[in-house]
């Protein structure tokens, strides 16, 4: 890489949009010091933030006292109701907080010291002295005097660091150490203590902080990318130390802008705000904003690698006036995304056989936003397991915590799109894992937050997509559609090139319109979207839940040009005792096949449309009618006799069996487990089990 890319950064960094993980560190380390009030023989807590690079751990713990202050009382005095004498003893500590010292302690520093080569203890003691003595400019202290000075007894190592940071008494002192993960490598340097057979240095890193915790008015924060929870469940039982993790989520949109307006860069005259640098007349701050969430998950180490580069490229073109388009063509440019990923490229080119295997699990749950409970397990083999929170950063992906209604915890998994041509690379011969990844390349940026759970609606589509590129003679589904509808019969089923699912824009009753472009269509635009959106051989997904369009969309050509099928499927998933009823039959069969009807087939008289309903469950009615068989309804029939279907159009309802046989047994009944109880899917977890076997599932159809 050219030496221009070693630089340092290119401008000033303003954090932004911490306030939850200030909240939350501000109330551990407050509650750490009501157990050493209370309790001598208390278990002490520490926040703890194991995650991947670019997460935003340094700069958080670094930029910890700052936004402290900068909160005020919201920092540790939140909404809820406590008493007046509570709130004072919370001020009093936050009185205290904001003249606290910090103390940031790099842990790939860590190395065997003299003269106890061998003691982890010793090593970290000594690292914590240096730090302290770099940190006021003083002359180093001898390994020698520092260890007879200490003695390896904490309160003479509290009262040193007091000494040498001039520090009162009742001053607090936090100590930050960074990149834990480096005990993973260190560790076999020292004689460590053997748990269950097994040394885990962790347990005597996190048994020396237990320690310092008994000594007054001192406090820790541990980051870096590490085992976090399996680390955390053997601090507690071994270690005597609570880990309260520090979500140091991905941000949001807003918050690109507040750090695109807030952030200067001092390598142009007058030092700018990266807005007013980046930006211009024809190419707003929220336009930019839009593109670095697409391209960079707002993962804040992404985010500012991304802006880096950008600003380079602006100091050394000055005529340069970036837009959407020219966005792009910088952003995908190897030379950046190799600049903005160098920290993950050696895990990201050389994936394991076993982490390729869970790689389709993995972008399944980042592609339909499903999300996973803390504790959840994934069986790699039978005799081993890992946490699905540990394994997302193994595989250099990121986390999103999530939070409902009920103040439940969850999390998501992001693939920010930075990384997906690099995992391609480590995959090419997996043609699923490149068909998830494609799909979720292409998801459009309204995607980001805000897409509901469609777990059903996307099998159901890359099911679709895989038998036309894979199975088109010998589905069985395809089979029933050709038995039920002559008009499937004369389509051609075989997708010549392998593409991806789309995302397509939604259709509701009114127009929606933006500066930039209209994010919907109108009921009165199939005209449009068959004729302009709809292209062969793809399927496509409205990007939001509409009740004015079915779940899934795609156009066959017939053996001549002018044959054509426009075929929309109705993906009702139905998880309680109720299943769909004919008068939501009727409904979608009217605000699909009437309309399409009316403004493209009485244009195109070679046209024909289909609407499939695919229901999880059909009622007892519904059933009974059909003789617990699928059924087509043809040009003149009436459905329910309230629709009468118009010309050149059909209705095909599957049986349950045929809906069961084409998404797996196993799956529907996983799905009905998870969502029975609930009217919002997105807020519950389906399990790691039914992901699994939604992979193995979809692989076998190719």
């Amino acid at each position: 890489m050219s030496s221009v890319f070693q630089r340092q950064d290119m401008y000033e960094t303003v954090v932004v949009d911490r306030e939850q993980d200030v909240v939350l560190t501000t109330g551990q380390l407050y509650g750490l010091q009501v157990r050493r009030e209370v309790d001598r023989s208390f278990k002490p807590v520490i926040p703890f933030a194991p995650h991947l690079f670019g997460s935003g751990k340094t700069r958080f713990v670094k930029s910890y006292l700052e936004l402290v202050k900068s909160m005020g009382e919201r920092a540790l005095i939140g909404p809820e109701n406590i008493s007046d004498y509570e709130k004072d003893r919370r001020r009093s500590f936050l009185d205290k907080l904001h003249e606290a010292v910090l103390l940031y302690v790099d842990l790939t520093e860590l190395k065997p010291t003299d003269p106890k080569e061998k003691s982890l203890k010793w090593a970290v003691y000594y690292l914590i002295i240096k730090t302290a003595c770099l940190q006021v400019g003083i002359p180093m202290m001898r390994k020698t005097q520092a260890y007879e000075t200490v003695e390896m007894e904490s309160l003479n190592l509290v009262t040193l660091l007091r000494d040498i940071l001039n520090l009162r008494t009742d001053q607090f002192l936090l100590v930050a150490f960074d990149e834990i993960g480096m005990l993973d490598s260190r560790g076999q340097y020292f004689d460590l203590e053997v748990n269950d057979g097994r040394v885990r240095s962790y347990n005597d890193f996190f048994r020396i902080l237990w320690e310092l915790c008994l000594e007054d008015n001192v406090f820790f924060i541990v980051v870096g990318k590490s085992e976090g929870l399996n680390i955390r469940n053997y601090a507690i039982s071994v270690s005597r130390v609570e880990l309260t993790f520090i979500p140091l989520s991905p941000l949001e949109k807003h918050s690109i802008i507040e750090h695109l307006e807030k952030s200067s860069s001092f390598m142009f005259t007058g030092s700018p705000k990266v807005s007013q640098i980046l930006c211009h007349q024809h190419f707003s701050t929220n336009e930019l904003a839009e593109l670095l969430l697409e391209l960079t998950g707002v993962v804040p180490g992404l985010l500012v690698k991304a802006i880096n580069y950008l600003l380079r490229c602006r100091l050394s073109q000055d005529h340069l006036l970036l837009s959407k388009e020219s966005f792009w063509m910088i952003m995908n440019d190897s030379i950046a995304t190799n600049y903005c990923v160098d920290p993950l490229l050696p895990r990201l080119s050389s994936l394991s056989e076993t982490r390729q295997r869970l790689l389709k699990m993995l972008t399944l749950l980042a592609l339909y936003h499903i999300r996973f409970e803390l504790g959840e397990l994934v069986h790699l083999s039978s005799t081993f397991d890992v946490f699905l929170f540990d394994l997302v950063t193994d595989m250099c992906f990121y986390r999103r915590l999530i939070v409902d209604e009920n103040h439940q915890e969850r999390y998501e998994v992001l693939i920010p799109k930075l990384l997906i041509g690099y995992i391609e690379q480590s995959v090419n011969n997996d043609r699923l894992e490149w068909l998830l990844l494609q799909t979720l390349k292409a998801q459009p940026v309204e995607f980001f937050y805000e897409s509901k759970c469609r777990v059903f609606e996307g099998l159901v589509a890359t099911m679709f997509y895989l038998h036309f590129c894979y199975h088109p003679t010998d589905s069985l589904m395809f089979s029933i559609l050709g038995q039920l509808s002559s008009v499937w019969k004369e389509m051609n089923l075989k997708f010549s090139s392998e593409s991806t699912a789309y995302y397509m824009k939604s259709i509701h009753y009114t127009r929606s319109t933006s500066e930039v472009e209209r994010t919907t269509f109108g009921i009165n635009d199939w005209k449009k979207i068959v004729e302009e959106m709809l292209e062969f051989e793809k399927i496509y997904i409205p990007f939001e839940p509409t009740s004015r369009s079915p779940d899934v969309l795609f156009k066959l050509h017939g053996r001549t040009s002018e044959q054509n099928l426009i075929v929309g499927i109705a993906c009702k998933g139905r998880w309680s005792l109720n299943g769909i009823r004919w008068n939501e039959i009727v409904d979608e069969a009217r605000k699909f096949l009437k309309p399409v009807h009316d403004q493209v087939l009485t244009i195109h008289p070679t046209f024909h449309c289909m609407l499939v309903i695919m229901s999880t469950k059909l009622s007892t009615s519904v059933e009974t009618d059909l003789n617990h068989s699928s059924h087509c309804y043809s040009c003149g029939d009436r459905v329910a006799g309230d629709f009468r279907i118009p010309r050149n159009c059909e209705l095909i309802i599957l049986s349950e069996s045929d809906v069961e046989n084409f998404i797996g047994k196993d799956i529907l009944s996983s799905l009905r487990s998870a969502f029975k109880s609930t009217d919002n899917p997105h807020s519950r977890s389906i399990g790691i089990s039914t992901v699994q076997e939604m992979v193995l599932s979809l692989s076998k159809n190719i």
